[in-house]
C-alpha cells in the first residue's frame, strides 16, 4: 500500500501553482466579462443553463484535468454562484434602479420576491451561501474527481 505524504495531500487540496492560478484567473476573467456585459445591458445569466449546466461542471472537470486543486475549484465555482445571486441586485441597489421583477433581482426557483433592493441583496447573499456553496461543493467534487480520473487514465495510457 502506498503512503500518502503531506505533499500529496497539499497537492490534492490546493493543486499545483500554475494550474491553480489558471483556473482562478479564468473564472475571474469570466466574471469580469459577465459584469461588464451586464452593466452594458446584456442578458447575462450565468446561473441558468449555460452557467450551472455547462460552464460550472466544465470548469470543475478542467480543474481536475489540470490538477488545480479541490479547494480552488470549489471556491471558483462558488464565486460564479455568488456573482449570479449578488451582482445583479447589487447593481440595482447602487444605481437605485431596482424593481420587483426586473433584471436587477436575483434568480428565484420558487418565484418569490423581496420587498426592497436591500432585502433583495441580502437575500441573494443568503441564497449564495446556503444554496450556492452546497451546490459548488457537490458539482466541484464530482467534476474534479472526473477530471482527475481523466488525467490519471491519460497518464496510464501515455506510459503504456
Amino acid at each position: 500500500m502506498e503512503y500518502i505524504g503531506d505533499g500529496q495531500v497539499w497537492r490534492y487540496l490546493f493543486g499545483d501553482r500554475l494550474p491553480r492560478w489558471t483556473v482562478i484567473g479564468s473564472v475571474a476573467s469570466l466574471l469580469a466579462l459577465a459584469s461588464v456585459g451586464f452593466l452594458l445591458g446584456m442578458d447575462v445569466r450565468l446561473y441558468e443553463f449555460w452557467g450551472w449546466l455547462v460552464i460550472v461542471p466544465g470548469t470543475a472537470v478542467i480543474a481536475g484535468i489540470l490538477g488545480a486543486g479541490f479547494v480552488p475549484t470549489v471556491g471558483s465555482l462558488w464565486l460564479i454562484s455568488l456573482w449570479g445571486y449578488v451582482f445583479p441586485p447589487l447593481v440595482g441597489y447602487l444605481t437605485g434602479e431596482w424593481m420587483g421583477a426586473g433584471r436587477y433581482t436575483t434568480p428565484r426557483m420558487l418565484g418569490f420576491a423581496y420587498g426592497s433592493a436591500r432585502a433583495e441583496l441580502l437575500g441573494g447573499l443568503e441564497t449564495s451561501v446556503n444554496f450556492g456553496l452546497a451546490l459548488a461543493v457537490i458539482v466541484g467534487t464530482t467534476g474534479y474527481v472526473a477530471g482527475s480520473v481523466i488525467r490519471w487514465m491519460a497518464a496510464r495510457i501515455r506510459s503504456a
